[in-house]
C-alpha cells in the first residue's frame, strides 16, 4: 500500500511541485477524510496538559489519516509533512 504514492499522484517524492494537492489528491483517492478520531481528543488533552498546543490544518489532517490507514510509510509521512510545512511557509 505504502507505494500509493507514486501510483496515485503521479508524483515521486523527489518531484512534488504542490505538495497539499499530492496529499489531498491521495487522500481523496483512498477515502480519507479529515474528521478526527477519539484518539485525538486524547493527544489534544495530554498536549494542553503539557502546556502545549498542537494544531493540524486540514491538509495535515488528511496525512494523519493516511499514515493511519497505512497508505503511506512514515518515511513519506514525514517526507511529505516537512516538504508540506517548507510549501506553506514559502521556503520551498
Amino acid at each position: 500500500m505504502a507505494d500509493t504514492l507514486d501510483r496515485s499522484t503521479g508524483l515521486g517524492m523527489g518531484g512534488l511541485s504542490d505538495v497539499a494537492t499530492a496529499i489531498i489528491t491521495l487522500a481523496w483517492t483512498h477515502g480519507i477524510t479529515a474528521a478526527t478520531e477519539p484518539v485525538d481528543a486524547f493527544a489534544d488533552a495530554t498536549a494542553r496538559l503539557c502546556d502545549m498546543e498542537v494544531t493540524f490544518d486540514h491538509t495535515e489532517r488528511l496525512l494523519l489519516g493516511l499514515a493511519r490507514g497505512g497508505f503511506v510509510t512514515d518515511e513519506q509521512r514525514f517526507a511529505l509533512h516537512a516538504a508540506y510545512l517548507q510549501q506553506r511557509a514559502g521556503v520551498a
